[in-house]
């Protein structure tokens, strides 16, 4: 059927004033009604969908006096950092930990803000894609294990599993048979972790990476991150290290011990659920091929695989050349793999589903702490007198108390650090690991809470009174 070119325009939304002048100009456009651009937009009038949404903006930072470079040194001039905010308790670092500790600090009613340097929380747990929950019970017998591990990491794991048997593998509840070993998608952690920090009114501020401290001596009085609107303060009563690295504390003038670990990298295979190999592939001498060869999911979601081919390379956590290396260097290993694992009958629908988008040094600084637990530590009865949670049981090792005293530095006051920053050498293994992060997170935000209702130091906060409040937050004391 043909129709006038009047017609024709009319149906595309130009309308007759296309028209004018006898015909359609080509370089001017005149939106359909109800799709101009409203005042002050300065977006592509022939893309009003996105062209509304542009305006311009004013400048709301300025750049102070840069770097200089004077006798082959570069020096830093002096310059008044703006106070972007003012709070109670400030959480740095928001994994495991920092996400516990924050949540622990508002719910033992304290302003609450948290700072991380990623856009989503988690930290490891998620952009790290360590599932896994481990370290959780208390061996009672061969094959009878007692859930140890409890307050928030036992909330969070059940509702988890309350969105979904592929969201979570299994609850954290009480059971006598079993180890309580549950693997979390990461994007529901991320969505779960939003949700209850929303729920908790705490003010959250990521693409921050904490980068200085603000103090009065050896008492810290805020942090200094860095953004995209440049370097700013916030102020706080209390201030929790969860960065991973201890790096607040070594900001702040903190004592602590670097150690060498392994460098991990976790990946995550698709279409699992459509292999239809028996078992892995030989080479001409009757040996399994290289690399890995799963035959099916071993997370909550059955179309997915994640692990990584070991420990990693050994290296400095603090190294950004180690870390690129390492980088770099597991991508290579997968994306080859992958490559060869399509060429083999069963496994040809395999792919990469993604990389994890942080990079997992296993451990880097190790705090110097009022008590620092080591093997040697945990030899004989070991009944602290400030427990303040339980790790569970973990390949040869029994489960044992944590005190107060492994979360409080020395020397530094108004500042207490969780996660995997806190141990030794031959005990790192265990702090390290997601749900013993939870618990020193919520013992360290807990405590940080009382501390600046009371106005004291952590390191003088009575252990009696911090008790109660775990006790409240369903915490395992023994």
């Amino acid at each position: 059927m043909q129709i006038t070119k009047r017609e024709f325009l009319k149906r595309l939304g130009l309308g007759g004033a296309a028209l004018a002048g006898g015909g359609l100009s080509a370089d001017k456009y005149v939106p359909a009604k109800g799709q101009q651009l409203p005042p002050g937009a300065i977006g592509d009038p022939a893309h009003p969908a996105w062209g509304r949404n542009i305006f311009p903006l004013e400048h709301t930072m300025t750049d102070g006096p840069s770097c200089s470079l004077v006798g082959g040194k570069v020096l830093q001039p002096a310059r008044e950092i703006p106070i972007f905010h003012e709070t109670d308790v400030v959480v740095v670092g928001g994994g495991a930990a920092g996400f516990a500790a924050a949540i622990a600090a508002a719910r033992a009613g304290s302003k609450v803000a948290l700072v991380e340097r990623y856009g989503s929380l988690g930290g490891l747990f998620t952009n790290g894609m360590v599932l896994i929950m481990l370290s959780t019970s208390y061996r009672e017998a061969p094959g009878q294990f007692r859930l140890v591990t409890k307050g928030l990491v036992t909330e969070f794991a059940n509702r988890a599993r309350a969105l979904g048997s592929w969201a979570c593998t299994r609850p954290l509840s009480e059971h006598k048979h079993g180890h309580w070993q549950p693997t979390v998608d990461p994007e529901c952690a991320k969505y779960l972790m939003d949700r209850m920090v929303e729920e908790e009114k705490i003010d959250m501020f990521f693409h921050c990476w904490g980068v200085d401290t603000i103090q009065d001596g050896d008492k810290v009085l805020g942090v200094v991150f860095e953004s995209k609107q440049g370097r700013q303060a916030i102020l706080a009563k209390q201030v929790v290290d969860c960065t991973g690295d201890a790096d607040v504390l070594f900001q702040a003038g903190g004592e602590y011990r670097q150690i060498t670990h392994c460098i991990g990298h976790v990946v995550r295979l698709g279409n699992m659920d459509r292999i239809t190999a028996k078992a892995p592939p030989r080479d001409a001498d009757g040996k399994v091929k290289r690399g890995k060869w799963p035959l099916k999911s071993n997370e909550a979601n059955p179309a997915t695989w994640w692990g990584n081919t070991g420990p990693g390379p050994k290296g400095n956590g603090l190294n950004i050349r180690d870390l690129t290396a390492a980088e770099i260097g597991f991508r290579k290993e997968w994306w080859e793999h992958v490559s060869s694992m399509r060429q083999e009958p069963g496994w040809e629908q395999v792919f990469i589903a993604n990389t994890c988008s942080m990079i997992g040094p296993r451990a880097s600084r190790l705090v110097d702490t009022e008590c620092v637990i080591s093997r040697k530590t945990l030899k004989g009865k070991w009944d602290p007198p400030d427990t303040v949670g339980w790790f569970g049981a973990d390949g040869p090792h029994q489960a044992f108390p944590v005190p107060y005293r492994q979360l409080v530095p020395k020397k530094v006051e108004n500042l207490l650090c969780a996660g995997r920053c806190l141990g030794t050498g031959d005990t790192i293994d265990i702090f390290r690991l997601i749900c013993p992060c939870f618990v020193t997170g919520q013992a360290a935000g807990t405590a940080a809470a009382l501390a600046a209702q009371a106005g004291v130091t952590p390191r003088a906060l009575p252990y009696s009174t911090l008790r109660r409040a775990l006790e409240k937050g369903g915490v395992y004391l023994g």
